[in-house]
């Protein structure tokens, strides 16, 4: 029953948050631009998990001009990685910040058979030996989290920093103590996500009317507008997401999830016994902790844990701000 709770309560939610403003073709054509800021120029290239020629491989890019090496993982399981590029825009000329895409994500397929926890776990681990880097600095997203806990569980000697931007739960199954928090945040959410700005927001746009069939544009609008309403505080941000069913490989959510620990996990146990730095950082208005009861009880066994909740947000830090949301990187990092 517990886990069923955790996964009906999050897969149909962040399995798509990595989504951002831009698309790579448009970050590319930005980055041959004379005025583009050399930070965000960025270069891809592959990771071989075995023969580069024959073997499945793994989408990579790196950007920055900065001397520190920074690991991003993005949400998921089987979303894209564009998100993470928006989430640290303004911190490129300090920073030199590589985030691949998961396999079986957009730019890496993977055949099913090889799509499991294990290997997203390993794959984080190929690339820091590919970048030759000891200890590494990971900064996850939603259930990119998750996957930096679980890397930092089994390569404690290779953390140096953890920071966890709107993490999906750190423990799971969800802990029998804690339902009461789980359900008072369902609820909060539940009055949120019928603010009225949504219904005002449909309306602008003339998406209300009944009996009209919708272009494929305006059923992509409506779309947005409704991921907006979960992942976003400021719902006139919809044309922020580049969210669609291209985008998201929802097989991959699945396959990854089958193969999770018997036990599942618990995170703030193993913080617990390490001694690296972890940062917590979440909007006051995250649909996954609304209140942010839970992270904040939970971050709060682990004493030397930071927790930063920024107002006024959702689980989409970069969109709705921006700049608060690098000004505590600025601090995590």
């Amino acid at each position: 029953m517990k886990n069923l709770i955790f996964k009906y309560a999050l897969v149909p939610f962040f399995v798509i948050v990595a989504s951002c403003t831009d698309n790579p073709e448009e970050i590319n054509q930005k980055s041959n631009s004379k005025n583009q800021d050399k930070t965000l120029q960025m270069k891809s290239w592959f990771l071989s998990t075995g023969d580069w020629q024959t073997d499945p491989q793994i989408y990579v890019r790196e950007f920055g001009t900065g001397t520190d090496t920074i690991v991003m993982l993005h949400g998921g399981w089987g979303a894209e990685h564009s998100g993470m590029v928006d989430m640290v825009a303004a911190l490129g000329a300090k920073y030199k910040f590589f985030v691949h895409e998961q396999r079986g994500s957009l730019r890496s397929p993977f055949p099913d058979s090889l799509i499991t926890y294990n290997h997203h776990i390993e794959d984080v681990e190929l690339l820091r030996k590919e970048l030759k880097v000891e200890k590494l600095t990971l900064l996850g997203h939603s259930m990119g989290a998750v996957l930096a806990s679980a890397y930092a569980k089994r390569y404690p000697e290779h953390i140096k920093k953890l920071v966890l931007v709107s993490p999906a739960y750190l423990k799971n199954p969800f802990p029998e103590e804690d339902m009461a928090l789980l359900q008072s945040a369902q609820d909060e959410f539940g009055k949120f996500s019928e603010r009225p700005s949504v219904k005002q927001e449909l309306k602008k746009l003339g998406l209300l009317t009944e009996g009209r069939k919708l272009s494929s544009k305006e059923e992509t609008i409506k779309n947005r507008i409704d991921f907006a309403t979960r992942m976003l505080y400021d719902v006139g941000k919809w044309h922020q997401l580049n969210n669609g069913k291209a985008l998201y490989k929802g097989n991959v959510y699945g396959l990854t999830e089958r193969t999770y620990p018997e036990k599942g996990w618990n995170f703030i146990e193993e913080f617990k016994k390490r001694s690296y730095p972890i940062s917590v950082i979440i909007g006051a208005q995250d649909f996954l902790d609304m209140g942010n009861h839970i992270t904040r009880k939970w971050t709060e066994e682990v004493p030397r844990a930071n927790f930063i909740s920024i107002e006024n947000t959702g689980h989409l830090p970069w969109i709705d701000q921006p700049e608060k949301l690098s000004m505590q990187l600025k601090h995590s990092l």
